[in-house]
């Protein structure tokens, strides 16, 4: 059962992990429902040979603080993973995790002509192929990005 409604809304979105320590969803296990940057705080051991997906999308990092190799764990296959190479993983290592959100918003960035967002500012919307065509912009320098994927 999918448990997100993250296409209307991010912070209605439930997100859901089960990770084992032994293949076959055995051993200790832990579930978590937000990230996670370091997992040995959650006295988890850092080995993960095992995965149930129960809602959303996952990226597994071999570090903590979300640093090193990346694993995307999600519901594809009922959201299964038996041992860590269902998912590619060079090894058992996993030290943090964290849910991928998606924002829905529409796109969204301004443009600034000088550094630290200072200057002449022009907003985007949509895909500009040619800024010089479509803004009297000469040269960017700062660019803030308010929303989109």
């Amino acid at each position: 059962m999918f448990k997100c409604c993250c296409f209307f809304n991010i912070s209605l979105c439930v997100f859901q992990v089960t990770l084992f320590e032994q293949r076959n969803f055995a051993g200790r296990r832990l579930d978590l429902t937000s990230d996670c940057q370091k997992l040995s705080e959650k006295n988890f051991p850092d080995r993960c040979n095992s995965v149930q997906v129960e809602s959303g999308a996952w990226v597994a990092y071999e570090h903590e603080n979300f640093r090193g190799r990346q694993y995307l764990w999600d519901m594809f296959d009922r959201g299964e993973y038996n041992c860590s190479d269902r998912w590619c993983a060079q090894g058992d290592h996993i030290s943090s995790v964290r849910a991928v959100k998606q924002d829905n918003n529409p796109p969204r960035a301004q443009l600034f002509e000088r550094a630290a967002f200072s200057g002449k500012k022009t907003e985007l919307h949509d895909d500009i192929p040619n800024l010089m065509s479509r803004y009297s912009l000469n040269r960017v320098s700062s660019v803030r990005v308010m929303g989109g994927t």
